[in-house]
């Protein structure tokens, strides 16, 4: 059984490696790709002052970043690479005076080290002039495993390819990806079945985003499925503590 905080991980993983993922594309694709964050026309607002090339590499490391991120296998090495791109995006966002804009910024970037907290054993090693014991494989640790992870790097490596010449295909490249970053959750023996509602969930939300252009009740559908989401996660973290608790109290009834 996951504690709450593996799943939590897992979900922030999701939800970061879309935002940063999609929010690359739709920068590569002038706006032809559905994202929650901006603003897809970095290019040319920036190729005014000769640094469209700069916002077409900053476009590419969020995809490669978020891609990481959705891997599972590579999601700490994404993790660290996020920092300092969250970093200046919030340094950005405030210096630009954007309105509400620096506190969404920082939500992402705290939510970013909180990964690397959750991981911290692996980081150790920077601290210290000695050899530092092997780290404690977390309960998700069988994720990094198989060939899926690659697969989706894949994936992901051939949505950016797509992005400058076919909006379609980049369109169906990234629901692929998003298909599969929730396969690789879906079809792990260690989540359970709410576990994997809550993963289906976000995956549908992924992809509602992406096809957002197709009808203008999206939007209410994602608004929808998002508060879906908040209510079932609550429900099961309150569960799951629940049968935390009684686990002590079973074991001395049992004693």
């Amino acid at each position: 059984m996951l504690k709450n905080k593996d799943f939590l991980v897992l979900l922030i993983r999701l939800f970061l490696g879309y935002v940063f993922f999609s929010a690359g594309i739709c920068k590569l694709t002038h706006g032809h790709f559905g994202q929650l964050i901006g603003p897809p026309w970095l290019e040319e607002s920036l190729a005014k002052y000769g640094l469209g090339l700069f916002a077409q590499v900053v476009a590419c490391c969020q995809v490669v970043c978020g891609a990481l991120l959705l891997s599972q296998r590579f999601s700490t090495l994404g993790a660290v690479m996020l920092v300092p791109m969250n970093i200046s995006i919030l340094a950005v966002t405030i210096s630009q005076n954007w309105a509400g804009t620096p506190y969404v910024n920082a939500v992402f970037l705290l939510l970013n080290l909180l990964l690397l907290f959750y991981e911290y054993q692996r980081f150790l090693f920077l601290f210290s002039v000695e050899a530092t014991a092997a780290a404690t494989p977390s309960r998700i640790e069988t994720l990094r495993h198989g060939r899926l992870p690659w697969i989706i790097l894949g994936a992901a490596l051939l949505t950016m390819a797509l992005a400058p010449f076919q909006y379609q295909l980049t369109n169906f490249a990234g629901l692929l990806t998003f298909g599969l970053a929730g396969a690789i959750l879906l079809t792990s023996a260690i989540l359970r079945k709410l576990e994997k509602v809550l993963v289906a969930q976000a995956i549908a939300n992924m992809w509602l985003m992406t096809l957002g252009f197709v009808s203008p009740f999206v939007p209410t559908l994602v608004a929808v499925n998002s508060g879906l989401i908040l209510l079932v996660l609550l429900v099961y973290l309150w569960r799951n503590r629940r049968k935390t608790e009684r686990a002590p109290q079973l074991a001395s009834v049992v004693a």
